[in-house]
């Protein structure tokens, strides 16, 4: 069988380096670190600590759900109430 291909990718520094370089220095999957070094070339961004409290995802803002009216609540119900 032939050799794998390998993609370098150099950073802004001058350095060249494999996404497998990256996920065992940080301590991450190799799809996160293919994910950051196609991001950018900013090494300081690349060799940022991931977040371990929440696995690495971006915290995202909870979602306020509409209240829900009960069916006495609603003014068609009260006012099919008050004509019974």
């Amino acid at each position: 069988m032939g050799k794998r291909r390998t993609k370098h990718y150099t950073l802004s520094d001058g350095q060249v380096i494999t996404c497998r370089e990256v996920a065992d220095e940080i301590g991450i999957s190799e799809s996160a670190a293919r994910n950051r070094l196609m991001k950018t070339n900013d090494p300081k961004k690349i060799f940022a600590p991931y977040s371990e409290s929440n696995g690495g995802k971006r915290q995202s803002k909870p979602t306020v759900k509409a209240k829900k009216l009960l069916p006495y609540e609603e003014p068609m119900f009260r006012l099919a109430m008050k004509v019974i």
